[in-house]
C-alpha cells in the first residue's frame, strides 16, 4: 500500500521544473528514495514539500466542491478504478481507491446492448440487496438513474447502469455489460459513503488533475453564479428579465426552445405574489466528457431546493446543468432527482 501511495504521489512531480532547482532537487531525492523502496521516508519528504510548495498538489478535477459530510464518487473507466472524494480543507481529497471492472466496450455507451459503461454524472436511486438479485451481481447492487436528462436528450439508449458486487474473486477486466463491478467486500465497504439520491458517480474514460488555484476560481465562480440564479428567481415577479438572462438560448427543456420554456415560465409567474428559495447541501462536479452538445465542459449543480411561493411549495433534489459561453455561464438544462423528499 506504502509502495502504491508514495509512487502516485510521486507522479505529482513531473513539472517539477518549472518551480526551480530546489523543487527539482527534492523531486530527484524522492525519486531516489522511492526505487530504494524506503517508502515511509519518501513520503515523509513528500510532506514537507507539499507544506513548502503547496501549488504543485494536483487534485482530481471532477469534483470541485462538496458538504463537509458529503462523499463523491468518480470512476475511471480505463483504468479501472474507483475513488472516493471528500472535501478537506477545502480541498477535494482522494479517501480510498477501489479496483472495478467496466464495459466490454471502451467509449461512452450509446445504446442498448453495447456493452458500453456511460459516461457523465448520475446518482444511485435505489439499492437492491442480494435477497432480490441473481447470484452474478454478488452482495448487492445500487441502480444509478442512467439515462440522465442529458443522455435522453442526447438520444442515448440502455438501461439497467448498476454499481454491483460479484461472486467471482477471478472476473478479468473490462468484462461487464456496461455496469461497474467491484468485489463484495469493497461494495460492502462503499455502502458507508453513498446516500440514495445524493452521493454523484462521475464516470469519466479516465480521470484528469486539475492545480488548486483553477479548481478554487472554478468553485467561486459556480457558486455565485448559483446563488446570483437563486436571488434573480426569488426577484423574477419584478424583474423575469434578469432571471431569464441565467440561461442559454440553447437551453434543453421538456417544454420545448428557449423561447417556448419563457412563455412557461411568463404564464407561471404571473401568479405569483412571491417566491422564497433556499438551497442546501450543495454540491459541484465536472462531467468530463469533451464537446458534448458543442461546449468544452459542462458542469452539474445538485443541491436541495427548498421552494415557496403564494400558490406552491416544494423539497426537491435538483442537477442544474451549467456551460460556460464567451466567459459567462449560463443553465443548460435542469434535473429534479428527486420531488418532494
Amino acid at each position: 500500500m506504502r509502495k502504491i501511495l508514495a509512487i502516485f504521489l510521486l507522479i505529482m512531480f513531473k513539472t517539477a521544473p518549472s518551480f526551480g532547482a530546489t523543487l527539482s532537487e527534492y523531486a530527484e531525492k524522492l525519486k531516489t528514495l522511492v526505487l530504494k523502496r524506503k517508502y515511509k521516508e519518501a513520503y515523509r519528504l513528500l510532506k514537507q514539500i507539499e507544506k513548502k510548495y503547496p501549488a504543485i498538489k494536483t487534485y482530481i478535477e471532477h469534483v470541485i466542491y462538496l458538504p463537509k459530510d458529503d462523499y463523491a464518487l468518480v470512476v475511471d473507466k480505463k483504468n479501472e478504478k474507483l475513488y472516493v472524494i471528500a472535501q478537506r480543507k477545502g480541498f477535494p481529497i482522494i479517501v480510498k481507491i477501489y479496483p472495478c471492472i467496466t464495459g466490454k466496450r471502451p467509449g461512452d455507451k450509446l445504446k442498448e446492448g453495447d456493452q458500453r459503461t456511460p459516461e457523465g454524472v448520475y446518482y444511485p436511486i435505489k439499492y437492491i440487496p442480494k435477497r432480490n438479485l441473481a447470484p452474478i451481481y454478488g452482495i448487492g447492487a445500487y441502480v444509478l438513474n442512467y439515462p440522465n436528462y442529458l443522455d435522453k436528450r442526447l438520444g442515448k439508449g440502455g438501461h439497467g447502469i448498476w454499481i454491483h458486487g460479484t461472486n467471482d474473486p477471478n472476473r478479468p477486466p473490462h468484462s461487464s455489460n456496461g455496469c461497474i463491478v467491484l468485489k463484495n467486500k469493497y461494495l460492502k465497504e462503499l455502502k458507508r459513503y453513498i446516500k440514495l439520491f445524493e452521493t454523484p458517480v462521475v464516470i469519466v474514460d479516465g480521470v484528469k488533475k486539475e492545480a488548486p488555484k483553477n479548481l478554487l476560481k472554478e468553485r467561486k465562480e459556480l457558486l455565485e453564479f448559483l446563488l446570483n440564479w437563486k436571488k434573480a428567481w426569488e426577484n423574477s415577479i419584478k424583474d423575469i428579465n434578469t432571471y431569464f438572462s441565467f440561461y442559454s438560448k440553447n437551453l434543453i427543456t421538456p417544454y420545448g426552445d428557449y423561447e417556448k420554456w419563457k412563455k412557461y415560465k411568463l404564464r407561471i409567474t404571473r401568479k405569483k405574489t412571491w417566491i422564497k428559495i433556499s438551497l442546501d447541501d450543495i454540491q459541484i462536479l465536472k462531467d468530463g466528457r469533451f464537446n458534448l452538445f458543442g461546449y468544452k465542459n459542462i458542469y452539474a449543480i445538485s443541491f436541495l431546493q427548498h421552494y415557496r411561493s403564494n400558490n406552491y411549495n416544494s423539497t426537491d433534489r435538483k442537477v442544474l446543468y451549467i456551460v460556460n459561453e464567451n466567459g459567462k455561464w449560463k443553465i443548460l438544462a435542469e434535473e429534479i432527482l428527486l420531488e418532494n423528499k
